[in-house]
């Protein structure tokens, strides 16, 4: 289709991309190695008529697949009458197309670190969980939930104590038989306004995600001496944490642990993305890793209240059962 006109590299959850546009959120590498994904971006002008006969089925909105000679294609289609994103991924995941008018191009890589590279981190039979995942001691602690359940809020009050971020969105899984590694995201946090005004600072300055909602990119700092930090390598997964319904009436947070049975179910719920439905075959592949890491990973429900004041309270429950994991671990070897 699109022939990359110029190839630049970037690595990102455990992926090496090649593109032919600079990415404005990702940093460049100098790798030569085979890229895991190719993604070809055209920004091209904006055609009316391609919106105007809804009937014929013209325009979609959301994610809808498509058969071709080779497979199915899985396609997104975003926009209105002033602005447009469509996006085809191919059938192993390995190569994408995306063609927009009329969009930020920060706001264009946005997406494609989220919804779109998730998708084709899947069809490539990799594990990804709708998470943030810290780095605490020498392992990482991923927090996961729905969306808008305070998965980044939480990391960043982590962050805060100076505890490295490792990935923020989606929490990509190796298995390695008796553990499991989290690869690396991109040294950027997403965080509310709300949210940055209680552990950051002020919101201005801070570039939006996209332009219609209030969430702001924090800057994670490389140096991961420093507070708000990013971890650029992998990690073994220690634990997982699930937020579920906030609780007005509780007083204090507290962790409740959850067997292998009820965590694969957990699993299952927070797979990133959960709209993408996977081919026969490739679900039991899933299923069964996710089975292996409810298995082999400790998870813990996180009860907490409604209220950004009590974001140090839970960080303090968590590093606690973290350190309690930690010593069984250590008493069991």
């Amino acid at each position: 289709m699109y022939l990359c006109s110029q190839a630049l590299y970037y690595q990102v959850y455990g992926l090496t991309l090649r593109t032919n546009q600079p990415l404005p959120i990702l940093i460049p590498t100098s790798t030569t190695a085979t890229a895991d994904v190719k993604v070809n971006i055209v920004e091209c002008n904006l055609s009316p008529l391609s919106h105007q006969d809804k009937e014929e089925d013209k325009y979609r909105s959301g994610w809808y697949t498509q058969q071709k000679a080779d497979g199915i294609y899985h396609c997104l289609s975003l926009g209105c009458s002033s602005e447009t994103l469509d996006v085809e991924i191919t059938p192993t995941g390995k190569q994408i197309w995306i063609t927009w008018a009329n969009v930020p191009l920060e706001e264009v890589t946005a997406i494609l670190l989220g919804c779109i590279i998730g998708t084709a981190l899947r069809l490539q039979g990799k594990l990804c969980l709708h998470s943030s995942v810290i780095k605490v001691d020498n392992c990482a602690i991923a927090i996961i939930g729905a969306k808008g359940a305070g998965k980044s809020t939480t990391a960043a009050a982590l962050a805060k104590r100076g505890y490295p971020i490792l990935a923020d969105d989606i929490a990509v899984l190796s298995d390695c038989g008796d553990s499991f590694l989290v690869k690396p995201g991109y040294p950027r946090l997403r965080l509310w306004k709300s949210a940055v005004n209680q552990l950051y600072g002020d919101e201005k300055g801070l570039p939006r995600v996209f332009s219609q909602t209030d969430k702001h990119f924090v800057e994670l700092n490389q140096n991961t001496a420093s507070t708000w930090s990013f971890h650029s390598q992998p990690l073994p997964l220690a634990a997982i944490y699930v937020l579920g319904e906030r609780q007005q009436s509780l007083v204090a947070p507290s962790i409740e642990t959850i067997i292998p049975q009820l965590g694969l179910m957990q699993l299952i719920t927070h797979r990133y993305p959960q709209s993408l439905k996977l081919q026969r075959d490739m679900q039991r592949r899933e299923f069964a890793l996710l089975g292996r890491l409810a298995a082999a990973v400790p998870m813990r429900h996180l009860h907490r209240g409604d209220s950004l004041a009590e974001l140090s309270e839970i960080c303090d429950v968590i590093l606690e059962d973290v350190a309690e994991l930690k010593g069984v671990f250590l008493g069991a070897s």
